[in-house]
């Protein structure tokens, strides 16, 4: 019995963790060009991304079908993380418009196999897309030699044989970096050390606190001065507009469906605003974050989310559009009926209302009824408390 508890909480362990990576080396190839870092590159990323939380798998020199496999288990953690990275360090092809890595032992290759023979980037860009926030994939490939085993029907030169342009399909919320630009070497180690360029510049740049788009950025920046600008990495990303961090704040999830508005508009009764710790401003009631939420409570309602203040500006004419903040707004300021709207629903026009949605434990949304402007707001200020039901 307590072993399956122990076995059972492990399991718990496992599969809770907000970032997962999994971290692939391979360098004991016997019928390509060998190589001499990938090992100790992965082994560099992998207590990197340990040192910044992340549950982390290893795979180094595996044949196709173990690569594989270690590939669907990692695949199902991601299913429940909000991060999810892959590292490879090892050789790499290109033929027409698909990437591949190479497993150990990979022979008897054609143009026509190749998709049953070696792992295509399109499979680690599909596993690290699993995660609810965001996936990255690190590819430090196509190194000090192009991939020199014979392969049936692919052209001769090394332009036929290097990595093509990283791409990542819309709606895939992922990014994929390569070490080295298209047609292009990578080298595997500088000044004849332990690492590649392209290793060294992530180890001392992932754990930072800025969005990943930034820290590339400083990738980029890093293997440049290294290997005086001979090697350039590259990156395709179809991030949206928000943040997105490896370290540092929180990781995003995919947004959740904004919940549907209300009309049923609460304005609390001045004796439950100051027995909750609320005062009477100019006959609204004003309180801190939290002291509305209770004061909302104590009059059968709860604090209205972005989309209750959105369909009341909808309703009065001042927004055509779902945008929250546009230049709509400033038209109708002066609209005679948009000001009577919100005041007769019971809105200040001087003060912030307080919305039930927050940023952090400092900070939630407050909105500035009157200009149509939203922005975080110090839920320790006072803002005006106006409930929904």
């Amino acid at each position: 019995m307590k072993l399956l508890l122990l076995s059972l909480l492990t399991t718990l362990a496992l599969t809770a963790n907000d970032k997962v990576a999994l971290v692939i080396g391979n360098k004991n190839y016997t019928n390509q060009t060998g190589l001499k870092n990938p090992i100790s590159d992965a082994e560099l990323i992998r207590d990197t991304l340990k040192g910044m939380d992340f549950e982390v798998m290893e795979v180094y020199n595996k044949k196709l079908k173990e690569l594989s496999d270690e590939l669907d288990i990692f695949m199902d953690k991601a299913k429940s993380a909000k991060v999810a990275v892959i590292y490879y360090a090892g050789h790499g092809i290109g033929v027409g418009r698909n990437n591949y890595l190479i497993p150990i032992g990979a022979s008897n290759l054609s143009v026509d196999n190749l998709g049953r023979k070696l792992m295509s980037l399109n499979e680690l860009k599909g596993a690290v897309a699993k995660a609810n926030g965001f996936g990255v994939v690190f590819f430090d490939a196509c190194r000090n030699s192009f991939f020199s085993g014979q392969i049936q029907g692919l052209g001769n030169g090394r332009g036929s044989r290097a990595l093509v342009q990283p791409t990542v399909r819309r709606g895939q919320n992922i990014l994929v970096s390569f070490s080295t630009q298209a047609g292009k070497i990578a080298k595997d180690d500088v000044a004849n050390g332990n690492h590649s360029p392209y290793a060294l510049a992530l180890s001392e740049n992932l754990n930072s606190s800025k969005d990943i788009r930034l820290v590339m950025g400083s990738v980029r920046a890093k293997v440049k001065k290294l290997t005086d600008f001979e090697q350039i990495p590259v990156d395709e990303n179809q991030l949206d507009g928000e943040e997105y961090f490896l370290s540092g704040a929180s990781p995003k999830s995919k947004p959740e469906p904004e919940p549907k508005p209300t009309s049923k508009w609460i304005t609390p009764k001045d004796s439950l605003c100051k027995a909750n710790g609320g005062e009477i401003f100019k006959g609204v009631c004003r309180a801190n974050w939290e002291n509305a939420k209770k004061i909302c409570s104590a009059s059968g309602g709860k604090l209205p989310t972005r989309g209750d203040f959105h369909k009341v500006i909808r309703d009065c004419g001042g927004i055509p559009t779902t945008d929250w903040y546009s230049k709509e707004v400033d038209k109708n300021i002066n609209n005679n009926y948009y000001q009577s709207y919100y005041k007769q629903k019971g809105f200040s026009d001087n003060n912030w209302y307080w919305i039930s949605e927050k940023k952090d434990s400092a900070n939630s949304w407050g909105i500035y009824f009157k200009n149509g402007f939203e922005s975080w707001y110090y839920k320790l200020n006072n803002g005006y408390a106006l409930c929904v039901r």
